[in-house]
C-alpha cells in the first residue's frame, strides 16, 4: 500500500489543457493538473509579459487565472503555467501571444 506519487523524487509533468480566452480589460487561463503529480501540489506559477514588457509571476492553487486591468487591443505574449509540488516544479507548459478585444465603436 505504498503509493509512488509521493515517493517519487521527480517534480510533476506540465499541466494540461492549457487554454487562453481574450477579453475586453482581461485574459482568462484555464488548464487541467499534470498527469503524473508526483506529489501534493504546492502552487502553479503563471508567468506572461504585457505589451513586451518585463515578465510578470503569479502564483496560484487553483487551475483557472484571470489576468486583470488590462486596456483594449492588449498583447499578452510568453504565457507560460508550471505546476510545483514538494519535488519540485514541473516543465512550463506555453501557449501563444493573446490579444484582448477591441473596444467595440459606440
Amino acid at each position: 500500500m505504498f503509493g509512488t506519487s509521493l515517493c517519487n523524487s521527480a517534480g510533476p509533468s506540465n499541466v494540461r489543457n492549457l487554454e487562453r480566452v481574450g477579453l475586453f480589460f482581461s485574459v482568462l487561463l484555464t488548464w487541467s493538473e499534470p498527469i503524473p503529480l508526483n506529489g501534493i501540489l504546492n502552487r502553479y506559477t503563471i508567468r506572461y509579459s504585457v505589451n513586451g514588457s518585463s515578465e510578470i509571476s503569479n502564483t496560484t492553487r487553483d487551475t483557472t487565472f484571470s489576468i486583470t486591468d488590462l486596456n483594449p487591443n492588449t498583447v499578452v505574449s510568453n504565457i507560460r503555467v508550471t505546476a510545483s509540488t514538494g519535488a519540485g516544479d514541473g516543465p512550463p507548459q506555453i501557449i501563444g501571444d493573446i490579444r484582448t478585444q477591441h473596444r467595440p465603436r459606440e
